[in-house]
């Protein structure tokens, strides 16, 4: 069995984080009937296995800890995924995470990592991850599409001097267009509020030499530099368990989970993304 992270080391190594990265953290509110809350990274690993192409990878270290977890890097690599070892169509409890108290921690878990990049001079990029252990989609002509086990959805503040300067979201929208309706709609409101360095784990990234650095200076750093994908494989139209829109397997109700931390491009030295200019741009304004 994985072993979990202890709950408040956040309140541990509040000293040595930049006071700025906490004080400018964002702070999410879950729409009110989202039944999927952020979840403690390391007990993911007690509900899942390493696969390739659906087949358990030999090999791998037993049990899988935060402490070992990018040893499958030599073991198919982006290739790997880690399964469900139970039929997520039940929606088994761990699916749903730890909805977070009155304060908005998630008490007995720990759901977020925080990466800050200094870049020298007074540049410093801080990444807010949030750690979900399911993903629900959306529904789009009758059809729920893009579920998948595990999530990293992230931010990046960029500070100079501790002032913010830009705030860079991870976004399935075009920035600034917003439609009445259609046929893909998100509906949000103030469900319940999620305040993730609450419950964070911070670290430090050198983006020379690609390594993490616990400020509290005990924390697993293996699970950040795993290359490969934190959930299942896309299931194939053959599986009864899938279903899509006009069988377009890019409109599949399961898809494949995603790459964690180290793939968030957390050496950048824009705002945006690179290669991302089209969709991405930094507006001089607060947008809707």
């Amino acid at each position: 069995m994985a072993l979990a992270l202890p709950a408040d080391l956040s309140q541990r190594q509040s000293a040595q984080v930049p006071s700025f990265v906490r004080d400018y953290a964002p702070i999410v509110w879950i729409q009110s009937q989202d039944p999927y809350f952020p979840s403690d990274i390391g007990a993911q690993l007690a509900h899942t296995k390493p696969e390739v192409n659906f087949v358990t990878v030999a090999g791998a270290p037993s049990p899988l800890t935060l402490d070992n977890l990018d040893a499958l890097n030599n073991l198919g690599g982006k290739s790997v995924y880690l399964t469900s070892v139970d039929d997520i169509t039940k929606n088994p409890a761990w699916l749903k995470g730890v909805k977070p108290d009155a304060a908005g921690k998630t008490n007995g878990a720990n759901s977020t990592v925080v990466v800050i990049n200094d870049h020298g001079a007074g540049n410093v990029d801080a990444y807010y991850l949030y750690f979900y252990a399911y993903n629900q989609g959306n529904t789009v002509l009758g059809q729920e599409i893009g579920d998948h086990v595990g999530d990293w959805e992230h931010n990046m503040i960029r500070f100079k001097d501790g002032v913010p300067q830009a705030v860079w979201t991870h976004d399935h929208t075009i920035p600034g267009l917003n439609l009445p309706g259609g046929p893909l709609e998100d509906h949000c409101d103030k469900g319940t509020l999620y305040d993730p360095v609450t419950s964070a784990i911070f670290y430090s990234y050198n983006a020379a030499t690609k390594t993490f650095t616990p400020y509290d200076g005990t924390s697993p750093t293996s699970y950040l530099n795993y290359i490969g994908q934190w959930g299942d494989q896309q299931y194939p139209t053959s599986d009864p368990r899938q279903k899509t829109i006009l069988g377009i397997s890019a409109a599949s109700k399961y898809t494949s989970g995603p790459t964690g931390p180290i793939d968030k491009h957390l050496d950048r030295t824009e705002v945006c993304l690179p290669n991302d200019d089209i969709s991405c741009f930094v507006s001089p304004v607060l947008r809707p």
